[in-house]
């Protein structure tokens, strides 16, 4: 089980191209947050509101989320990536098992029907999303 402090993984950052937030922001914080753009505050506000709670954490809105949702489409129109770190029990040359960690990227759709996410959310920790600042100003809420 991957235990977290209170401010782990709650973070907006910009880089020249991407913004990336920390996914165990509730909505409320990210809308809040200075850090946050002005257009992905727009969108928490006119979408995600409206279907979730603003105190649900992105992570955990995201193994919940569902393919025919608005909150769906504003996430696919971002092009939303999602990284991900798996502990993963590992044998070593002395047949010894260790914990390691392991952190994959996906795509949202990868990340929707990939199975192995929500049979093993004790085991995982979704760490943040990102997408390209191009895909925000281009999207439409």
């Amino acid at each position: 089980m991957i235990q977290l402090g209170e401010q782990d993984y709650k973070y907006v950052i910009q880089d020249f191209s991407n913004v990336y937030v920390g996914a165990q922001y509730s909505y409320a914080e990210l809308a809040e947050s200075d850090d946050t753009p002005s257009r992905l505050k727009d969108a928490v506000y006119r979408v995600f509101y409206k279907e979730v709670d603003p105190q649900t954490k992105i992570a955990e809105h995201l193994v919940q989320l569902k393919d025919d949702t608005m909150c769906y489409l504003a996430f696919s129109q971002l092009r939303l990536q999602v990284k991900v770190t798996f502990c993963v029990q590992k044998q070593d040359k002395k047949g010894k098992f260790k914990e390691e960690y392991e952190t994959k990227d996906y795509s949202l759709d990868d990340f929707l029907t990939d199975n192995y996410i929500r049979e093993h959310q004790d085991t995982c920790l979704i760490q943040e999303i990102y997408f390209k600042k191009r895909h925000l100003m281009m999207m439409h809420v």
